[in-house]
């Protein structure tokens, strides 16, 4: 069962000239077409336009507004029957792709019908506001986005991009230039050094300095771990919340802060998406995370700190330098000078008590 709808509003058309006793020419003529095209119009062959639209309305006192939700519904329906038979998929196909269950549990989507596969998928694509299901790998600005991986799940990016963007229409983002960002790595390292993490202070912050900063869960079976994307002209960062320590969510924060450095106008093509352990990296996220890094611990500085290790316990190391230590452990960790499991990494880079608030 499809769910389909079979009734075009020709055949409510059809029920109305039958009901006024009124001939298929009388009313071509009446709305000033063909018995032809009048007859096209019944069995459903072609589209109406608004003027056929306006010409019915008028002389069989339907309302317009009923026409025409009636046509563009039919409409959608064809456009997804046909994407679903090109793909060789079933609405229900079409549907789990989109977890739908957890769409239900989190209550983003007003689904009208849920027995209706139809009506379900037409509730989707409204809430990601695009009228056609060709249309979803191409969804960001631009019609392109910027991720690669094996494991990607294109539906379930979609619908966590929309939710930040809907995240971003809440905020007030003052103007953005490149030297906001040192007042941001100075905010930054300074909660990070007292190992606080608040997200509305953090949002804050980005939007003083010009740039929005959604913080938005993701939806289960998807690896993203952020998305820097220009909306207009500003700058605009997206982060999940998978994140679990405090250095692993400002490493997010300060690799998507990179992209704004550097990838700014490739941004203004597409979204750049970036991916929990993505093996098959670009060079422009190579690039981000070596920024990133840098930020955290400056190269120079970081040397200092790998020469005293060798001759000094990690943690005296550690302690001798006024700087943030979750940040210390976390680089000696991504260049597997420290192993993650080990004590000063849990001690230094430790659990976010509370998660974001």
């Amino acid at each position: 069962m499809t769910n389909k709808r079979l009734n075009k509003f020709g055949t409510m058309l059809g029920e109305f000239l039958e009901e006024t006793n009124m001939s298929i020419n009388e009313y071509a003529y009446r709305i000033e077409t063909t018995p032809k095209n009048l007859i096209d119009i019944i069995n459903g062959k072609v589209a109406l336009s608004e003027k056929m639209i306006r010409n019915i309305s008028f002389v069989s006192s339907i309302p317009a507004d009923t026409i025409f939700n009636i046509e563009q519904g039919y409409q959608l329906d064809n456009k997804i029957e046909e994407y679903l038979n090109k793909n060789n998929i079933t609405s229900k196909d079409f549907i789990n792709a989109f977890n739908i269950k957890e769409l239900k549990n989190i209550n983003i989507i007003d689904f009208r019908d849920e027995r209706n596969n139809y009506t379900i998928i037409e509730d989707i694509l409204k809430y990601l506001r695009i009228n056609n299901p060709a249309l979803l790998t191409n969804i960001t600005n631009d019609n392109k986005i910027f991720y690669k991986s094996k494991n990607d799940k294109p539906f379930l990016l979609a619908i966590w991009l929309e939710m930040c963007y809907r995240e971003t229409l809440k905020q007030s983002s003052k103007e953005y230039k490149k030297e906001n960002v040192n007042n941001i790595l100075e905010f930054i390292r300074e909660q990070a050094k007292n190992n606080k993490l608040n997200e509305q202070a953090l949002i804050k912050c980005f939007n003083d300095n010009g740039i929005y900063l959604s913080i938005v869960d993701d939806l289960k079976g998807s690896k993203i771990r952020g998305a820097f994307r220009v909306l207009r002209d500003k700058p605009a960062i997206y982060i999940t919340k998978k994140h679990k320590r405090y250095a692993d969510i400002y490493f997010a924060l300060l690799h998507e802060l990179a992209h704004c450095v550097t990838d700014f106008n490739r941004a203004k093509k597409g979204s750049i998406i970036s991916l929990m352990d993505d093996k098959e990296t670009e060079d422009y996220e190579i690039r981000a995370d070596e920024k990133a890094l840098n930020w955290m611990v400056p190269n120079d500085l970081y040397a200092l700190i790998l020469e005293d290790i060798q001759n000094n316990p990690i943690d005296k190391v550690i302690k001798s330098y006024d700087w943030p230590s979750s940040f210390i452990v976390y680089r000696l960790a991504k260049d597997k000078k420290i192993s993650y499991s080990s004590k000063e990494y849990q001690k230094y880079n430790s659990l976010i008590e509370k998660g974001l608030n």
